[in-house]
This record gives C-alpha cells, structure tokens and sequence, in this order.
C-alpha cells in the first residue's frame, strides 16, 4: 500500500490547490507523455496539428509551473528549452518504426526528460535571484538536452531534403534559440547582455554555415545531425569556460579535437559513390 501514498499526496494537494512545483512538474510530463503516446494512432495528416498542440501546451504548462517567480525576459526564455524539445522529440517520434516495443520506451524517456528539463529550468529560475548549489548540475543538463533538442530537430531538417537555402535558414530556426538560452543561463540576469547577444549571433551564423555546407553533401540525416549537435557542445562548452574566466588554450584544442574526430568518422562514414 506503501506505493499509493506519492499518488495520494499529488491528488490531495491537487483537490485543496495546494500543487507543489515538484507536483506541476510531475503532472506536465504525464500529460505531455501520454499525449505523445496517443500521436501513434493520429492520421498522417493530423500529425503536424498534434505536434503544433504539444509544443503549444508545453509553454502553457510550463508557465503553469514555474509561475509565482518569472519575470522579465525569463518569461520567455525559460520556455524555449522545454518547447523546443518537445517539439523535436514529437517530430523525431514519427520517424521511429511503428511499433510499440520502439515507441513505449522512447515516450517513457521523453517523459523522465520533461520533468528534468523542468527541475533544470525552476533551477535557472531561482538562481536569476540568489545562488544556488545546483547550478553547475543544471548546466550540464541544460548542455545535455540542448543537444539532444538540436540533434532531434537537425535530423528532422535533414530527413525533409529540403534546398540548401531552407536547411540554413532552418538550422538558425533550431540553433538560435538553443543557443541563446544556453548563453543567457551562464549570467542569468534579468535582460540580456551585449555579450550574450554576439556570441548567439556568431554561433547561430557558424552553425547555420555548417549546415549549408551539408546540404550539399549526400550525408545521411542522423550523421548531419550527430555533426550539427557536436559544433554546438563545441561552442557552448567553450563559452561556458569563457564566461567563468577559466578559458586556456589546452581546453580549447581538447574541444577542437572532439570536433575533428566526429567530423572524421561522419566523413569516412558518408558514401560518396552514386
């Protein structure tokens, strides 16, 4: 009897409205995961709806949520991370086997994600306002699932074999934001810094060049991707470094290699012949 008194506690605290963000947080990703479970038996042709509506509902709860300590610019910027990773494991769910041994496990890790990608974001949130303990954790999620919201949408972008024009212009829809949210969480002030600003720019500039210089190759749409979201682990992790002040020459060429190397194995990987 002892496993029913966590879902007694919810539903208690959600009769007398007194929901506890941890409670929010457990209650978005139920919703959202059953919602995507439910995408499976959708039509073809209701499928960029379904997405559109739980993307649209991860903002709103998101808001739901964290509401009672946004303000400012964090209105907007602490949405993007859960939306864009929603979208794009929406997006790339589709492109999984229709079977359910596949798609049960993948939306049971989308919504052990969503709950983290919460914690992640209440950690930002409090942390604009005093320091906190587990900042350092929640960079490292934030790097994490940045990447896998990039690799999940690049790989979407790829799969469309879209002109090289609208995969450069859809890699800056991707990265743009990913990337200014990653930046911003480095200061975490209430607006955003001339710094914060450039460095997004410059990144999403160097991205969106990758990706066009991709388009043009017959690379499969996982290894685009894979490449998309090492340049962007590449330039986050040495912005990172930059912005504490502990930015040297060895960490940079250690990033430059990792760069190198998965550019090596994509390039060895990719078939050239007709």
């Amino acid at each position: 009897m002892t496993i029913f008194k966590p879902l007694k506690k919810i539903f208690s605290g959600f009769i007398s409205w007194e929901i506890t963000k941890r409670q929010k947080f457990i209650l978005m990703s139920f919703f959202l995961t059953v919602v995507l479970i439910t995408t499976q038996t959708v039509g073809e042709n209701l499928r960029y709806q379904t997405i559109g509506f739980l993307a649209i509902s991860a903002a709103f709860l998101a808001i739901f949520a964290l509401w009672g300590e946004l303000s400012g610019i964090k209105y907007f910027l602490l949405l993007l991370l859960p939306v864009y990773f929603v979208a794009g494991a929406s997006l790339f769910y589709f492109l999984l086997p229709v079977r359910w041994l596949t798609r049960l496990p993948f939306a049971f890790l989308f919504g052990i994600s969503v709950y983290l990608l919460m914690l992640t974001a209440n950690i930002y949130n409090v942390a604009a306002i005093r320091t906190i303990a587990l900042l350092r954790a929640a960079h490292a999620v934030g790097l994490l699932f940045s990447l896998v919201s990039t690799f999940f949408l690049a790989n979407v972008l790829f799969s469309l074999h879209l002109p090289f024009y609208l995969v450069s212009g859809g890699s800056i829809l991707i990265t743009l934001p990913i990337y200014l949210v990653g930046l911003w969480s480095y200061e975490l002030e209430d607006f955003l810094s001339r710094k914060v600003f450039v460095y997004t720019v410059v990144f999403t500039f160097v991205t969106a060049q990758i990706a066009l210089v991709l388009s043009f190759w017959p690379i499969a749409p996982i290894n685009g991707a894979l490449l998309l979201a090492t340049i962007m682990y590449v330039l986050l992790g040495l912005a990172r470094l930059d912005f504490e002040g502990r930015l040297k020459s060895r960490v940079v060429w250690e990033h430059v290699v990792v760069a190198f190397v998965v550019f090596v194995i994509i390039l060895m990987t990719t078939r050239w012949g007709g």
